[in-house]
Protein backbone atom coordinates (compact mmCIF):
# COMPACT_ATOMS: atom_id res chain seq x y z
CA UNK A 1 0.00 0.00 0.00
CA UNK A 2 1.34 3.09 -0.62
CA UNK A 3 2.19 5.64 1.72
CA UNK A 4 1.58 8.85 2.33
CA UNK A 5 2.85 12.09 4.00
CA UNK A 6 0.98 13.53 7.16
CA UNK A 7 -1.57 16.37 5.87
CA UNK A 8 0.57 19.02 8.12
CA UNK A 9 3.83 18.59 5.69
CA UNK A 10 1.84 17.61 2.33
CA UNK A 11 -0.60 21.10 2.67
CA UNK A 12 2.42 23.48 4.06
CA UNK A 13 3.70 24.55 1.19
CA UNK A 14 -0.20 25.36 -0.61
CA UNK A 15 -1.16 27.29 2.08
CA UNK A 16 1.80 29.63 2.06
CA UNK A 17 1.16 30.13 -1.22
CA UNK A 18 -1.96 31.22 -1.68
CA UNK A 19 -1.20 33.49 2.15
CA UNK A 20 1.48 35.14 0.13
CA UNK A 21 -0.73 35.93 -2.76
CA UNK A 22 -3.94 36.97 -0.29
CA UNK A 23 -1.02 39.31 0.88
CA UNK A 24 0.07 40.75 -2.10
CA UNK A 25 -3.55 41.48 -3.86
CA UNK A 26 -3.97 42.97 0.01
CA UNK A 27 -0.92 45.06 -0.63
CA UNK A 28 -2.00 45.70 -4.57
CA UNK A 29 -5.70 47.07 -3.54
CA UNK A 30 -3.89 49.22 -0.53
CA UNK A 31 -1.67 51.18 -3.16
CA UNK A 32 -4.51 51.59 -5.76
CA UNK A 33 -6.65 53.13 -2.65
CA UNK A 34 -3.90 54.97 -1.89
CA UNK A 35 -2.94 56.44 -4.84
CA UNK A 36 -6.44 57.62 -5.72
CA UNK A 37 -6.84 59.35 -2.58
CA UNK A 38 -3.63 61.38 -3.00
CA UNK A 39 -3.41 61.52 -6.95
CA UNK A 40 -4.17 65.49 -7.75
CA UNK A 41 -4.27 66.66 -11.17
CA UNK A 42 -1.56 68.17 -11.03
CA UNK A 43 0.04 64.64 -10.45
CA UNK A 44 -1.84 62.87 -13.19
CA UNK A 45 -0.06 65.50 -15.17
CA UNK A 46 3.36 64.77 -14.36
CA UNK A 47 2.71 61.32 -14.91
CA UNK A 48 1.06 61.72 -18.38
CA UNK A 49 3.93 63.94 -19.37
CA UNK A 50 6.53 61.31 -18.24
CA UNK A 51 4.34 58.41 -20.36
CA UNK A 52 4.45 60.27 -23.34
CA UNK A 53 8.28 60.98 -22.62
CA UNK A 54 9.07 57.17 -22.18
CA UNK A 55 6.29 56.25 -25.39
CA UNK A 56 7.88 59.15 -27.88
CA UNK A 57 11.19 57.76 -27.06
CA UNK A 58 10.44 54.00 -27.90
CA UNK A 59 9.18 55.78 -31.16
CA UNK A 60 12.16 58.02 -32.31
CA UNK A 61 14.07 54.93 -31.20
CA UNK A 62 12.03 52.57 -33.38
CA UNK A 63 12.25 54.88 -36.29
CA UNK A 64 16.36 55.12 -35.53
CA UNK A 65 16.28 51.49 -35.96
CA UNK A 66 14.50 51.73 -39.34
CA UNK A 67 16.41 54.57 -40.73
CA UNK A 68 19.99 52.30 -40.07
CA UNK A 69 19.10 49.27 -41.57
CA UNK A 70 19.58 51.21 -44.77
CA UNK A 71 22.86 52.48 -43.53
CA UNK A 72 23.54 49.40 -42.40
CA UNK A 73 23.12 48.08 -45.95
CA UNK A 74 24.92 50.87 -47.73
CA UNK A 75 27.85 49.83 -45.35
CA UNK A 76 28.24 45.97 -46.43
CA UNK A 77 27.54 46.53 -49.87
CA UNK A 78 30.56 49.24 -49.82
CA UNK A 79 32.47 46.28 -47.59
CA UNK A 80 31.45 43.63 -50.39
CA UNK A 81 32.45 45.59 -53.13
CA UNK A 82 36.21 46.99 -50.90
CA UNK A 83 37.04 42.62 -50.39
CA UNK A 84 36.42 42.51 -54.66
CA UNK A 85 33.30 40.16 -53.02
CA UNK A 86 31.36 42.11 -55.35
CA UNK A 87 32.46 43.45 -58.33
CA UNK A 88 29.90 46.00 -60.39
CA UNK A 89 31.75 45.66 -63.50
CA UNK A 90 30.44 42.15 -63.18
CA UNK A 91 27.21 43.71 -64.28
CA UNK A 92 24.69 40.70 -63.94
CA UNK A 93 26.37 39.05 -60.59
CA UNK A 94 25.90 42.97 -58.90
CA UNK A 95 22.70 43.26 -60.37
CA UNK A 96 21.46 40.06 -58.78
CA UNK A 97 23.06 40.71 -55.45
CA UNK A 98 21.08 44.46 -55.44
CA UNK A 99 17.87 42.35 -56.42
CA UNK A 100 17.84 39.79 -53.94
CA UNK A 101 19.10 42.81 -51.28
CA UNK A 102 15.57 44.39 -52.30
CA UNK A 103 13.59 41.35 -52.11
CA UNK A 104 13.99 40.94 -48.77
CA UNK A 105 14.42 43.99 -47.38
CA UNK A 106 10.92 45.86 -47.58
CA UNK A 107 11.45 49.55 -46.47
CA UNK A 108 13.70 50.15 -49.55
CA UNK A 109 12.35 51.25 -52.49
CA UNK A 110 15.48 50.92 -54.77
CA UNK A 111 19.27 50.51 -55.04
CA UNK A 112 21.99 52.62 -56.83
CA UNK A 113 25.21 52.83 -57.93
CA UNK A 114 27.21 54.97 -59.71
CA UNK A 115 31.01 55.87 -60.40
CA UNK A 116 33.04 58.67 -61.74
CA UNK A 117 32.73 57.62 -65.29
CA UNK A 118 28.98 57.26 -65.50
CA UNK A 119 28.68 53.77 -65.28
CA UNK A 120 25.41 53.11 -63.33
CA UNK A 121 23.10 50.38 -62.18
CA UNK A 122 19.71 50.94 -60.47
CA UNK A 123 17.23 48.24 -59.46
CA UNK A 124 14.06 49.67 -57.81
CA UNK A 125 10.24 47.80 -56.63
CA UNK A 126 7.33 48.44 -58.83
CA UNK A 127 3.56 47.46 -58.14
CA UNK A 128 1.46 46.53 -61.04
CA UNK A 129 -2.45 45.16 -60.88
CA UNK A 130 -2.74 41.88 -59.69
CA UNK A 131 0.90 41.54 -58.59
CA UNK A 132 2.53 42.11 -55.29
CA UNK A 133 6.03 42.77 -56.78
CA UNK A 134 7.97 43.52 -59.83
CA UNK A 135 11.48 44.50 -60.51
CA UNK A 136 12.64 47.26 -62.89
CA UNK A 137 16.61 47.56 -63.50
CA UNK A 138 18.24 50.27 -65.22
CA UNK A 139 21.63 49.75 -66.55
CA UNK A 140 24.26 52.46 -68.20
CA UNK A 141 27.73 51.50 -69.10
CA UNK A 142 30.32 52.38 -71.81
CA UNK A 143 32.02 50.43 -73.89
CA UNK A 144 34.96 51.69 -76.21
CA UNK A 145 33.24 54.91 -75.71
CA UNK A 146 30.34 54.43 -76.31
CA UNK A 147 27.38 54.86 -73.90
CA UNK A 148 24.50 52.10 -73.78
CA UNK A 149 21.15 52.15 -71.42
CA UNK A 150 19.21 49.06 -70.80
CA UNK A 151 15.67 49.06 -69.20
CA UNK A 152 14.98 45.23 -67.60
CA UNK A 153 11.67 44.11 -66.23
CA UNK A 154 11.67 41.07 -63.56
CA UNK A 155 8.58 39.21 -62.45
CA UNK A 156 8.36 38.82 -58.23
CA UNK A 157 10.42 35.50 -58.58
CA UNK A 158 13.17 38.08 -60.36
CA UNK A 159 13.06 36.21 -63.83
CA UNK A 160 13.86 38.18 -66.78
CA UNK A 161 10.41 39.46 -68.71
CA UNK A 162 11.82 42.10 -70.95
CA UNK A 163 15.09 43.85 -71.89
CA UNK A 164 15.11 47.13 -74.10
CA UNK A 165 17.54 49.51 -75.07
CA UNK A 166 16.65 53.33 -74.53
CA UNK A 167 17.99 56.63 -74.83
CA UNK A 168 17.61 59.24 -72.23
CA UNK A 169 20.41 62.12 -70.86
CA UNK A 170 20.72 60.76 -67.05
CA UNK A 171 23.94 60.92 -65.51
CA UNK A 172 24.27 59.73 -62.34
CA UNK A 173 26.66 61.74 -61.13
CA UNK A 174 24.14 65.24 -60.84
CA UNK A 175 21.69 63.38 -58.28
CA UNK A 176 21.64 63.83 -55.13
CA UNK A 177 23.03 60.86 -53.18
CA UNK A 178 26.32 60.74 -55.77
CA UNK A 179 27.26 63.83 -53.00
CA UNK A 180 28.75 61.15 -51.07
CA UNK A 181 31.41 60.48 -53.52
CA UNK A 182 32.21 63.84 -53.94
CA UNK A 183 32.31 64.70 -50.18
CA UNK A 184 33.67 60.74 -49.38
CA UNK A 185 31.34 60.32 -46.65
CA UNK A 186 28.11 58.33 -45.62
CA UNK A 187 25.13 61.23 -46.02
CA UNK A 188 21.73 60.94 -45.93
CA UNK A 189 19.57 63.67 -48.89
CA UNK A 190 17.10 66.35 -47.91
CA UNK A 191 13.98 65.06 -49.35
CA UNK A 192 13.93 65.00 -53.33
CA UNK A 193 12.09 63.49 -56.44
CA UNK A 194 13.27 60.03 -57.24
CA UNK A 195 14.30 60.25 -61.28
CA UNK A 196 12.73 56.90 -62.40
CA UNK A 197 9.44 56.68 -60.05
CA UNK A 198 9.05 60.03 -60.17
CA UNK A 199 8.26 59.84 -55.99
CA UNK A 200 9.47 61.95 -53.59
CA UNK A 201 11.76 60.23 -51.33
CA UNK A 202 15.24 59.90 -49.21
CA UNK A 203 18.54 58.06 -50.07
CA UNK A 204 21.57 57.20 -47.61
CA UNK A 205 24.60 56.83 -49.55
CA UNK A 206 28.41 55.61 -49.13
CA UNK A 207 31.38 56.48 -51.63
CA UNK A 208 32.77 53.14 -52.74
CA UNK A 209 36.30 52.57 -52.60
CA UNK A 210 38.21 49.54 -54.46
CA UNK A 211 40.74 47.00 -52.29
CA UNK A 212 43.32 50.26 -52.44
CA UNK A 213 40.46 52.16 -50.63
CA UNK A 214 40.04 54.63 -54.19
CA UNK A 215 36.72 56.45 -53.78
CA UNK A 216 35.40 54.38 -57.36
CA UNK A 217 31.77 55.58 -57.08
CA UNK A 218 28.69 56.23 -54.95
CA UNK A 219 25.91 53.08 -53.19
CA UNK A 220 22.46 54.59 -52.54
CA UNK A 221 19.28 53.23 -50.61
CA UNK A 222 16.09 54.71 -51.58
CA UNK A 223 13.45 54.70 -49.30
CA UNK A 224 10.32 56.66 -50.59
CA UNK A 225 8.50 59.28 -48.42
CA UNK A 226 5.03 57.24 -48.46
CA UNK A 227 6.65 54.21 -47.04
CA UNK A 228 8.36 56.14 -44.42
CA UNK A 229 4.97 57.56 -43.74
CA UNK A 230 3.02 54.25 -43.63
CA UNK A 231 6.13 53.03 -40.69
CA UNK A 232 5.08 56.30 -38.61
CA UNK A 233 1.42 55.40 -38.98
CA UNK A 234 1.95 52.14 -37.62
CA UNK A 235 4.18 53.63 -34.26
CA UNK A 236 1.21 55.43 -33.37
CA UNK A 237 1.92 56.12 -29.45
CA UNK A 238 -2.13 56.79 -29.04
CA UNK A 239 -5.03 57.41 -30.55
CA UNK A 240 -5.12 60.91 -31.56
CA UNK A 241 -1.71 61.02 -32.12
CA UNK A 242 0.79 62.21 -34.86
CA UNK A 243 4.19 62.30 -35.93
CA UNK A 244 6.74 63.19 -38.33
CA UNK A 245 10.33 63.35 -39.87
CA UNK A 246 11.64 66.90 -40.92
CA UNK A 247 14.72 68.76 -42.07
CA UNK A 248 15.73 72.15 -40.43
CA UNK A 249 15.01 73.61 -43.13
CA UNK A 250 10.93 72.11 -42.72
CA UNK A 251 11.36 69.50 -45.76
CA UNK A 252 9.03 67.00 -44.47
CA UNK A 253 10.44 63.56 -44.83
CA UNK A 254 7.55 61.99 -43.70
CA UNK A 255 4.02 62.05 -41.28
CA UNK A 256 2.10 59.34 -39.76
CA UNK A 257 -1.02 61.11 -41.22
CA UNK A 258 -0.01 60.07 -45.08
CA UNK A 259 -2.78 62.75 -46.53
CA UNK A 260 -0.61 65.52 -45.42
CA UNK A 261 2.27 64.21 -47.55
CA UNK A 262 0.97 63.92 -50.61
CA UNK A 263 1.23 66.97 -52.83
CA UNK A 264 0.72 66.47 -56.74
CA UNK A 265 1.40 68.96 -59.39
CA UNK A 266 -0.40 70.38 -62.02
CA UNK A 267 0.23 66.97 -64.47
CA UNK A 268 -0.55 65.00 -61.41
CA UNK A 269 2.91 63.76 -60.20
CA UNK A 270 4.08 63.79 -56.81
CA UNK A 271 6.00 66.90 -55.14
CA UNK A 272 7.83 67.92 -52.10
CA UNK A 273 6.27 69.16 -49.07
CA UNK A 274 7.42 72.03 -46.96
CA UNK A 275 6.11 72.31 -43.66
CA UNK A 276 5.13 76.07 -44.16
CA UNK A 277 2.83 74.41 -46.91
CA UNK A 278 0.94 72.99 -43.73
CA UNK A 279 0.00 76.68 -42.72
CA UNK A 280 -3.66 75.64 -42.19
CA UNK A 281 -2.80 72.97 -39.70
CA UNK A 282 -2.87 74.65 -36.65
CA UNK A 283 -1.08 72.36 -34.24
CA UNK A 284 1.40 71.51 -36.65
CA UNK A 285 1.98 75.48 -37.28
CA UNK A 286 2.29 76.12 -33.48
CA UNK A 287 4.80 73.13 -33.09
CA UNK A 288 6.51 74.03 -36.16
CA UNK A 289 6.79 77.25 -34.86
CA UNK A 290 7.98 75.53 -31.22
CA UNK A 291 10.76 73.93 -32.63
CA UNK A 292 12.55 76.34 -34.90
CA UNK A 293 12.96 78.49 -31.41
CA UNK A 294 14.72 75.97 -29.72
CA UNK A 295 18.50 76.03 -29.52
CA UNK A 296 20.46 73.24 -31.12
CA UNK A 297 21.69 71.50 -27.98
CA UNK A 298 18.35 71.23 -26.72
CA UNK A 299 17.00 69.77 -29.42
CA UNK A 300 20.19 66.84 -29.39
CA UNK A 301 18.93 65.94 -25.97
CA UNK A 302 15.05 66.32 -26.63
CA UNK A 303 12.44 68.51 -25.92
CA UNK A 304 9.29 68.55 -24.28
CA UNK A 305 6.21 71.14 -24.79
CA UNK A 306 3.13 71.75 -23.85
CA UNK A 307 0.98 74.09 -25.37
CA UNK A 308 -3.52 74.43 -26.04
CA UNK A 309 -4.97 75.18 -29.52
CA UNK A 310 -9.17 75.23 -29.48
CA UNK A 311 -9.31 74.33 -25.51
CA UNK A 312 -7.48 71.38 -26.12
CA UNK A 313 -4.25 70.75 -24.81
CA UNK A 314 -1.53 69.01 -26.25
CA UNK A 315 1.93 67.52 -25.12
CA UNK A 316 4.64 67.43 -27.69
CA UNK A 317 8.14 65.58 -28.10
CA UNK A 318 10.92 66.46 -30.21
CA UNK A 319 14.51 65.41 -30.98
CA UNK A 320 17.03 65.64 -33.85
CA UNK A 321 18.28 62.09 -34.84
CA UNK A 322 21.81 61.74 -33.34
CA UNK A 323 22.84 64.84 -32.73
CA UNK A 324 26.40 63.95 -34.09
CA UNK A 325 24.84 63.07 -36.65
CA UNK A 326 24.60 62.89 -40.76
CA UNK A 327 21.39 62.44 -40.20
CA UNK A 328 20.31 65.75 -41.16
CA UNK A 329 16.22 65.34 -39.55
CA UNK A 330 14.14 66.03 -36.31
CA UNK A 331 11.27 63.79 -35.21
CA UNK A 332 8.45 65.05 -33.49
CA UNK A 333 5.66 63.22 -31.37
CA UNK A 334 2.64 64.96 -30.57
CA UNK A 335 -0.69 63.62 -28.64
CA UNK A 336 -3.40 65.36 -27.12
CA UNK A 337 -3.18 65.12 -22.90
CA UNK A 338 -6.43 63.98 -22.09
CA UNK A 339 -5.08 60.40 -24.16
CA UNK A 340 -2.57 60.06 -21.24
CA UNK A 341 -4.09 61.88 -18.46
CA UNK A 342 -7.96 59.85 -19.13
CA UNK A 343 -5.99 56.66 -18.23
CA UNK A 344 -5.28 57.74 -14.89
CA UNK A 345 -9.05 59.74 -14.35
CA UNK A 346 -10.75 56.38 -15.35
CA UNK A 347 -8.54 54.82 -12.51
CA UNK A 348 -9.93 56.79 -10.12
CA UNK A 349 -13.46 56.25 -10.73
CA UNK A 350 -13.06 52.12 -11.25
CA UNK A 351 -10.79 50.94 -8.11
CA UNK A 352 -12.63 47.51 -7.41
CA UNK A 353 -12.00 46.69 -11.42
CA UNK A 354 -7.85 48.06 -11.04
CA UNK A 355 -8.02 45.78 -8.05
CA UNK A 356 -8.96 42.77 -9.92
CA UNK A 357 -6.70 43.76 -12.83
CA UNK A 358 -3.67 44.14 -10.30
CA UNK A 359 -4.68 40.55 -9.06
CA UNK A 360 -4.38 38.89 -12.14
CA UNK A 361 -1.26 40.68 -13.08
CA UNK A 362 0.03 39.25 -9.79
CA UNK A 363 -0.92 35.85 -10.60
CA UNK A 364 0.19 35.98 -14.29
CA UNK A 365 3.97 37.09 -12.57
CA UNK A 366 3.99 34.34 -10.75
CA UNK A 367 2.99 32.00 -13.60
CA UNK A 368 5.27 33.49 -15.66
CA UNK A 369 8.22 33.33 -13.40
CA UNK A 370 7.46 29.09 -12.95
CA UNK A 371 7.50 29.07 -16.63
CA UNK A 372 11.09 31.27 -16.84
CA UNK A 373 12.14 28.40 -13.99
CA UNK A 374 11.41 25.23 -16.60
CA UNK A 375 12.36 27.41 -19.82
CA UNK A 376 16.13 26.77 -19.36
CA UNK A 377 15.07 23.21 -18.56
CA UNK A 378 12.91 22.41 -21.70
CA UNK A 379 15.84 24.27 -24.08
CA UNK A 380 18.21 21.56 -22.26
CA UNK A 381 16.15 18.65 -23.11
CA UNK A 382 15.61 20.59 -26.82
CA UNK A 383 19.27 20.73 -27.46
CA UNK A 384 19.96 17.41 -25.78
CA UNK A 385 17.93 16.24 -29.12
CA UNK A 386 18.66 18.42 -31.83
CA UNK A 387 21.31 19.97 -33.14
CA UNK A 388 21.46 24.04 -32.59
CA UNK A 389 22.87 24.79 -35.67
CA UNK A 390 20.48 23.55 -38.56
CA UNK A 391 17.91 22.27 -36.04
CA UNK A 392 17.98 18.77 -36.96
CA UNK A 393 18.39 15.78 -35.09
CA UNK A 394 21.54 15.13 -33.87
CA UNK A 395 23.71 11.92 -33.67
CA UNK A 396 22.35 11.07 -30.20
CA UNK A 397 18.76 11.61 -30.79
CA UNK A 398 19.69 9.73 -34.60
CA UNK A 399 20.07 6.64 -33.18
CA UNK A 400 17.50 6.35 -30.15
CA UNK A 401 15.01 7.24 -33.22
CA UNK A 402 16.27 4.99 -35.84
CA UNK A 403 15.61 2.05 -33.28
CA UNK A 404 12.24 2.36 -33.29
CA UNK A 405 11.62 2.92 -36.78
CA UNK A 406 14.02 -0.20 -37.35
CA UNK A 407 11.80 -2.54 -35.03
CA UNK A 408 8.75 -1.38 -36.42
CA UNK A 409 9.60 -1.89 -40.20
CA UNK A 410 11.47 -5.08 -39.68
CA UNK A 411 8.06 -6.08 -37.92
CA UNK A 412 6.27 -5.13 -41.31
CA UNK A 413 9.56 -6.79 -43.81
CA UNK A 414 9.91 -2.91 -44.42
CA UNK A 415 12.96 -2.30 -46.82
CA UNK A 416 15.43 0.76 -45.18
CA UNK A 417 18.31 2.73 -46.36
CA UNK A 418 20.61 4.42 -44.82
CA UNK A 419 22.87 6.93 -46.66
CA UNK A 420 25.81 9.21 -45.29
CA UNK A 421 26.26 13.20 -47.16
CA UNK A 422 29.08 15.18 -47.04
CA UNK A 423 29.53 18.77 -48.30
CA UNK A 424 32.58 18.88 -50.61
CA UNK A 425 35.17 21.29 -49.89
CA UNK A 426 33.61 22.89 -46.89
CA UNK A 427 36.87 23.17 -45.01
CA UNK A 428 38.11 25.50 -48.60
CA UNK A 429 34.19 27.77 -47.58
CA UNK A 430 35.28 28.33 -44.11
CA UNK A 431 38.98 29.00 -45.17
CA UNK A 432 38.26 31.54 -47.72
CA UNK A 433 34.48 32.92 -46.50
CA UNK A 434 34.99 32.60 -43.05
CA UNK A 435 32.63 30.69 -40.61
CA UNK A 436 29.72 32.55 -40.30
CA UNK A 437 29.56 31.68 -43.98
CA UNK A 438 29.99 28.32 -43.77
CA UNK A 439 27.24 27.82 -40.76
CA UNK A 440 24.85 29.73 -43.18
CA UNK A 441 25.79 27.07 -45.93
CA UNK A 442 25.45 24.20 -43.44
CA UNK A 443 21.69 25.83 -42.68
CA UNK A 444 20.79 26.26 -45.78
CA UNK A 445 21.49 22.90 -47.01
CA UNK A 446 19.88 21.14 -43.98
CA UNK A 447 17.02 22.89 -45.16
CA UNK A 448 17.17 22.36 -48.60
CA UNK A 449 17.80 18.04 -47.46
CA UNK A 450 14.72 18.10 -45.09
CA UNK A 451 12.60 19.78 -47.66
CA UNK A 452 13.61 17.16 -50.23
CA UNK A 453 12.55 14.28 -47.81
CA UNK A 454 8.89 12.93 -46.72
CA UNK A 455 8.10 12.99 -43.26
CA UNK A 456 8.22 9.31 -42.50
CA UNK A 457 12.07 10.05 -43.41
CA UNK A 458 14.67 10.60 -40.79
CA UNK A 459 17.93 13.07 -40.81
CA UNK A 460 20.46 14.13 -38.55
CA UNK A 461 23.12 16.27 -38.26
CA UNK A 462 25.85 13.47 -37.61
CA UNK A 463 29.43 16.21 -36.99
CA UNK A 464 31.06 18.83 -38.78
CA UNK A 465 29.83 18.94 -42.50
CA UNK A 466 28.49 15.52 -42.41
CA UNK A 467 24.80 14.65 -42.55
CA UNK A 468 22.89 10.92 -42.00
CA UNK A 469 19.88 9.58 -43.40
CA UNK A 470 17.37 6.73 -42.61
CA UNK A 471 15.30 6.29 -45.64
CA UNK A 472 11.80 4.42 -44.51
CA UNK A 473 10.19 1.63 -46.87
CA UNK A 474 12.89 2.46 -49.21
CA UNK A 475 14.76 -0.08 -51.35
CA UNK A 476 18.13 0.65 -53.09
CA UNK A 477 16.79 1.17 -56.19
CA UNK A 478 14.56 3.61 -54.57
CA UNK A 479 17.34 5.18 -52.62
CA UNK A 480 19.53 6.19 -55.83
CA UNK A 481 16.06 8.10 -56.66
CA UNK A 482 15.92 9.96 -53.45
CA UNK A 483 19.57 10.40 -52.94
CA UNK A 484 19.90 11.68 -56.18
CA UNK A 485 16.77 13.96 -56.35
CA UNK A 486 18.97 15.33 -52.51
CA UNK A 487 21.70 15.97 -54.61
CA UNK A 488 20.67 17.97 -57.28
CA UNK A 489 18.34 20.17 -54.45
CA UNK A 490 21.96 21.54 -53.17
CA UNK A 491 24.23 21.62 -56.75
CA UNK A 492 21.49 23.11 -58.91
CA UNK A 493 20.74 26.14 -56.96
CA UNK A 494 23.04 28.72 -55.28
CA UNK A 495 23.43 29.57 -51.55
CA UNK A 496 22.96 32.78 -50.17
CA UNK A 497 25.27 33.84 -47.65
CA UNK A 498 26.26 36.71 -45.99
CA UNK A 499 29.83 36.43 -48.77
CA UNK A 500 27.23 36.27 -51.64
CA UNK A 501 25.83 33.53 -53.64
CA UNK A 502 27.77 30.43 -53.26
CA UNK A 503 27.53 27.24 -55.30
CA UNK A 504 27.98 23.61 -53.26
CA UNK A 505 27.91 20.25 -54.23
CA UNK A 506 27.75 16.75 -51.63
CA UNK A 507 28.67 13.43 -51.94
CA UNK A 508 26.41 10.87 -50.78
CA UNK A 509 26.78 6.92 -50.16
CA UNK A 510 23.96 5.06 -50.15
CA UNK A 511 23.97 1.39 -48.02
CA UNK A 512 20.72 -1.18 -47.89
CA UNK A 513 20.21 -2.13 -44.79
CA UNK A 514 19.39 -6.13 -44.82
CA UNK A 515 18.09 -8.53 -42.14
CA UNK A 516 21.33 -9.72 -41.48
CA UNK A 517 22.34 -6.37 -39.91
CA UNK A 518 22.13 -6.12 -36.31
CA UNK A 519 21.73 -2.11 -35.67
CA UNK A 520 22.29 1.24 -37.87
CA UNK A 521 26.06 1.62 -37.01
CA UNK A 522 26.92 -1.15 -39.07
CA UNK A 523 24.71 0.37 -42.16
CA UNK A 524 26.16 3.68 -41.38
CA UNK A 525 29.60 2.08 -41.82
CA UNK A 526 28.53 0.45 -45.71
CA UNK A 527 27.53 3.75 -46.13
CA UNK A 528 30.57 5.69 -45.31
CA UNK A 529 32.59 3.38 -47.46
CA UNK A 530 30.21 4.25 -50.10
CA UNK A 531 30.95 7.91 -49.50
CA UNK A 532 34.46 7.73 -49.68
CA UNK A 533 34.44 5.64 -53.06
CA UNK A 534 32.07 9.00 -54.12
CA UNK A 535 34.56 11.66 -53.01
CA UNK A 536 37.50 9.13 -54.68
CA UNK A 537 35.53 9.25 -58.20
CA UNK A 538 34.98 12.84 -57.85
CA UNK A 539 32.63 13.93 -55.33
CA UNK A 540 28.81 15.75 -56.62
CA UNK A 541 27.72 11.89 -56.87
CA UNK A 542 25.87 9.25 -55.34
CA UNK A 543 27.61 5.71 -54.94
CA UNK A 544 25.41 2.68 -53.79
CA UNK A 545 27.50 0.21 -51.24
CA UNK A 546 28.68 -2.63 -52.99
CA UNK A 547 27.89 -1.12 -56.15
CA UNK A 548 30.20 0.85 -58.48
CA UNK A 549 29.45 4.38 -59.09
CA UNK A 550 26.22 5.99 -60.13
Amino acid sequence: MQKHTHPRYRWSAPYLIVLVLIVLQTFSVGIIMLSQHGMGEEILLTHARAMMSRLADGAIYTTRHHLQSAENTARVTRGLIRSEILQPSDIDSFEMYLLQTLRYNAAFSGLSYGDRQGNFLYVSRQHSIGVKNEYLTKVIHFREGQRKEEVLHRDSELALQTRKTINDDFDPRTRPWYAAFRQNKLLWTPPYIFYTSREPGITVSMPVVDARDRVQGAFGVDIEIHSLSEFLARKKISEHSFSFIVTRQGELAAHSEMALVKKYGPMGHPQLVNIGDLADNPVLRIVWARIRALPEQELNKGATMDFSVAGVHYLAMVRSFPGNSQWPWLMSVVAPEDDFVAIFRQAKRRTLLWALFYSICISLVIFFLIARFFRPMRRLLHYAHFDPLTELYNRRAFFERSAKIIAASRARHNPLCVAMIDVDDFKKVNDTYGHGAGDELLTAIAGRLRGALSERDLIARYGGEEFVLLLVDTDPEQGLVVCERLRRAVADTPIHTRAGMLRVTISIGLASMDSTMVDVAQAINWADQALLKAKEAGKNRVVLAGYSEN
